[in-house]
């Protein structure tokens, strides 16, 4: 329920930011997209999933180069690439499946445009910060660091090592920077946008991970800056 509150007021503050910047007159972006994101293996020497990342984007221009942006995306797996304790699995212990609901709010510096074949292009660097929240839909919680048990002297005993439990609903700052190029007014309104960009969670239960993360999509803009 908490992981759903903190999706539902995300999407609320989005829908509101877009709708004041549409009465007030000002250029607005609108950016669905997937892509994809890979990990670096440094969760106690394991690593999250490679997988493919969903979600759109919404922007609204401050001035002639910044823009601010607000960002939803879904992860259809947000877990660990091999179990935290390698016994668990002989001991009827499965890791459950999460999914991974992904939040920002950047700010974005666009380098003006360019006409190129009949388009415009314009470069654009970003920086933002938001949340990642856990969701498991099937389980209330599961194993990131020990738990379950294991063989010693040939008897079966309770892991003695630390264990750490990630819920459903926990919720972890993510930072994210990079920037990438859009190509607007294609077709009447619509365009594409790519963009890649590095994302760092800094305190992933005491310890950091980054990973890439690349998108493509379509962009649709309207209104003026």
């Amino acid at each position: 329920m908490r992981s759903m509150l903190l999706v539902r007021s995300a999407l609320i503050v989005f829908v509101l930011t877009l709708l004041t910047a549409s009465l007030s007159a000002q250029q607005v972006e609108l950016y669905p997209n997937a892509g994809g994101f890979w990990p670096q293996h440094n969760i106690n020497g394991n690593g999250f999933k490679s997988d493919g990342i969903y979600g759109f984007k919404g922007g609204v221009f401050l001035n002639q180069n910044s823009q601010l942006e607000g960002s939803f995306g879904y992860l259809n797996h947000f877990e660990l690439r091999q179990p935290p304790n390698p016994f668990n699995p002989a001991f009827g212990i499965v890791q459950p499946a999460v999914r991974g609901f992904l939040y920002d709010v950047n700010y974005a510096f666009n380098f003006g445009e360019r006409q190129f074949l009949n388009t415009r292009v314009s470069p654009f660097v970003s920086i933002g910060a938001g949340g990642l929240t856990a969701y498991m839909p099937h389980a209330t919680s599961t194993f990131v660091e020990g738990g379950g048990n294991l063989i010693s002297g040939g008897a079966i005993v309770p892991n003695p090592g630390r264990s750490k439990i990630m819920e459903s609903g926990d919720t972890f700052l993510t930072l994210n920077y990079g920037g990438g190029v859009k190509f607007l007014n294609v077709a009447g309104p619509m365009g594409f946008r790519v963009d890649l960009r590095g994302r760092t969670l800094p305190n992933f239960f005491g310890q950091h991970t980054s990973w890439l993360e690349p998108t493509a999509g379509l962009t649709f803009s309207w209104g003026e800056r």
